[in-house]
């Protein structure tokens, strides 16, 4: 072959190899893409009830509840394409009230990120379980309750924290015949929520009303005022959590634990002395008085019917704790509704 014309073919051909082989690999890569990193609460979200397996020392968390000691164990579950996925964990008991009232106590699950990494799993190294209280039918309906209530505040306002029900099987590991299978849920990380929101976190103290985003806020206050709800408080933090987009914005309140509510109606929760509470269902506004009170009363009543209807079609409560809830429910959209118990019940601040 005369030299000059192989030189010629090769030189037309080369691109034309190289090309089908950049082809080839784009083919290769959009086939297997790169597995895209989610978090714990997401690879679980596919299933309502999502059964998860807890091994570790579990008669000696349960027995000494008060010792709230890191644990060694493992957590088990598998994803929607049914893989099983196991992680060394710690877990420790956490609470105040729960931990001393209840027989089972919260539990704090902390994940090595190390392990989160390898596995491609996002890095939210802490899982906040909320238990049931005891082993019988009552702990088990206000367990629901509250789960039912970060549902209903998810429906209200989009800064809300994720939660995910589970079937908590724990496996003792010292060898004694002991299975426990608890009804718990999940409850999002600050951390999660800061990601998830792009948000920023404050951990301040002695906030302020006009600290805050008082749309935002109003939608906080009357909720919890619907739920009757008075243990919160804005200036020492307790159970909320305060999120901003940068240092110049106001603050997001985002609530949590509503197990002392009237909603739940725990055998535990007791009325609040510093309101004068008679009862735990006796509603007490704690928010301000102003220009977007009367549009978060507005946007509760147009959603009144939505509200409705998630406690009517939540599987796991009884039609008689259903039936509760609306009767407990009636009195608060009755007063959105009358200008004369609005102004009864909002004109205190």
């Amino acid at each position: 072959m005369n030299l000059r014309y192989f030189i010629f073919l090769i030189a037309t051909l080369f691109p034309v190899f190289s090309i089908a082989q950049d082809v080839e690999m784009d083919t290769l890569k959009k086939s297997n893409p790169k597995k895209k990193k989610q978090s714990l609460l997401s690879l679980m979200e596919y299933e309502t009830i999502m059964p998860v397996t807890l091994h570790g020392n579990i008669s000696n968390l349960l027995e000494d509840k008060f010792n709230q000691i890191n644990r060694s164990g493992s957590f088990s579950f598998s994803d929607r394409l049914g893989k099983k996925i196991t992680l060394p964990v710690r877990f420790e008991t956490r609470g105040k009230t729960r931990l001393v009232r209840c027989e089972i106590p919260p539990v704090m699950i902390y994940f090595d990120k190390k392990v989160l990494k390898e596995q491609r799993i996002k890095d939210y190294p802490k899982l906040k379980v909320v238990m049931p209280c005891a082993l019988d039918s009552l702990s088990k309906d206000l367990l629901h309750r509250e789960l039912l209530i970060y549902k209903l505040y998810a429906l209200v306002s989009d800064f809300h924290l994720r939660v995910q029900a589970t079937e908590l099987v724990c496996l003792d590991s010292m060898g004694q015949d002991t299975t426990h299978v608890f009804p718990a849920f999940f409850i999002e990380s600050d951390k999660e929520f800061r990601k998830r929101k792009e948000m920023e976190e404050l951990s301040e103290y002695n906030i302020m009303w006009s600290d805050l985003d008082s749309e935002q806020a109003q939608i906080t206050a009357l909720f919890q005022y619907m739920i009757s709800n008075t243990d919160w408080k804005i200036d020492h933090k307790h159970n909320l959590k305060y999120f901003r987009n940068d240092p110049q914005s106001p603050l997001i309140l985002v609530p949590y634990d509503f197990d002392f509510s009237g909603f739940v109606n725990a055998p535990y929760a007791k009325p609040n002395p510093d309101y004068q509470q008679t009862d735990v269902r006796q509603r007490i506004y704690l928010g301000t008085k102003d220009k977007f009170l009367m549009k978060a009363i507005q946007s509760f009543k147009e959603k009144e019917i939505e509200i409705l209807k998630m406690v009517d079609d939540y599987p796991y409560l009884s039609d008689d704790s259903k039936t509760d809830i609306k009767i407990f429910l009636a009195p608060f959209f009755q007063c959105l509704k009358s200008k004369r118990a609005r102004r009864k019940a909002f004109s205190k601040k």
